[in-house]
């Protein structure tokens, strides 16, 4: 298993969720669909073992919601109709043991209010998943 792989799963449980219009593998360039949502690695940390030839990763992963920002009172709705589905979702899909690339994960803390991608300024949530666990075999 790798990051690339557990980032990719997150990426597709979000876009199971009918509310966001576009979550695209990989950060675009731009967009111009809204809402959308996007997933990235932030930070992380490896250790070695136990056992030999296994690397275990816990890394912290954002998931940034995109909301454009026109009319404030209507985009916040949007952002509130939307805000708990994110880790509804993807606490839903740990709890069913439906993750094949990641181990676990922690928290999901989130920070609401301004962002904007590629020049555009949106209106949205930063959730952070501390602690995704992923480990690989590193022994062949």
């Amino acid at each position: 298993m790798a990051l690339k792989d557990a980032v990719k799963e997150i990426v597709d449980e979000l876009q199971t969720i009918k509310d966001i219009r576009r979550v695209p593998d990989n950060p675009p360039e731009n967009n111009d669909q809204f809402p959308f949502a996007v997933a990235y690695p932030l930070t992380g940390a490896y250790t070695a073992g136990p056992p030999v030839g296994n690397l275990k990763g816990l890394h912290n992963v954002n998931v940034e919601l995109h909301i454009a920002r026109k009319d404030l009172p209507r985009d916040y709705a949007l952002v509130m109709d939307i805000i708990d589905q994110i880790p509804e979702e993807l606490v839903k899909l740990l709890n069913a043991g439906g993750y094949s690339n990641l181990a676990t994960f922690g928290e999901i803390t989130y920070t609401f209010g301004p962002l904007s991608w590629a020049g555009v300024d949106t209106l949205g949530v930063t959730y952070t998943i501390t602690d995704v666990k992923v480990e690989t075999d590193i022994s062949s």
